[in-house]
């Protein structure tokens, strides 16, 4: 784990170094690949982003693969992602992810965390927000897996910029 954690900060961080400026309109790129994974940063006019992947055996046997990546535009906006799947030697398995977005629309946010256990039976979910920013609505919703049937079930509540309930839409 501590490698892809390492192969991130170095690609936020070329990220950083090979921001563009307005009279820089060249496009450069970079890239770095280690033991366990690899991590690309590309910058320009338009903005930077980088993004870095790994996979690791761990002492127990067994396999976590993790991934991430992160933007910035040059009118601001700008956004990250990451996730971490491990799957072990009995079969079960748990995946993490979550990410996080803002513009001059609005803003996101959304985490999961689902795991298969070793008879194939899955649990947990995801949860979503998002706000608007020329309205103020906002959405939260969640889908969890029903342990009883293995489907998932979804609820989302909606507001106005007041706080008052409105419909969500389709």
């Amino acid at each position: 784990m501590r490698h892809i954690t390492q192969l991130g900060l170095v690609a936020l961080s070329a990220g950083l170094i090979f921001t563009a400026t307005a009279a820089d309109a060249q496009v450069r790129r970079g890239h770095v690949r280690g033991t366990n994974g690899a991590a690309t940063v590309v910058s320009g006019p338009n903005g930077t982003a980088a993004r870095a992947g790994g996979a690791v055996r761990n002492a127990d046997g067994s396999i976590t693969a993790a991934s991430g990546g992160a933007f910035k535009t040059a009118n601001g906006a700008s956004g990250v992602r990451g996730s971490t799947t491990t799957v072990n030697p009995d079969g079960s398995a748990n995946r993490r992810s979550g990410l996080a977005a803002s513009g001059a629309r609005g803003s996101v946010n959304s985490t999961s965390n689902v795991s298969r256990s070793a008879d194939g039976t899955y649990s947990g979910g995801r949860a979503t927000s998002a706000t608007s920013s020329s309205t103020g609505n906002s959405y939260n919703g969640s889908t969890q897996i029903d342990p009883a049937t293995g489907k998932p079930v979804r609820s989302a509540t909606c507001t106005n910029a007041s706080g008052e309930t409105i419909a969500c839409p389709r």
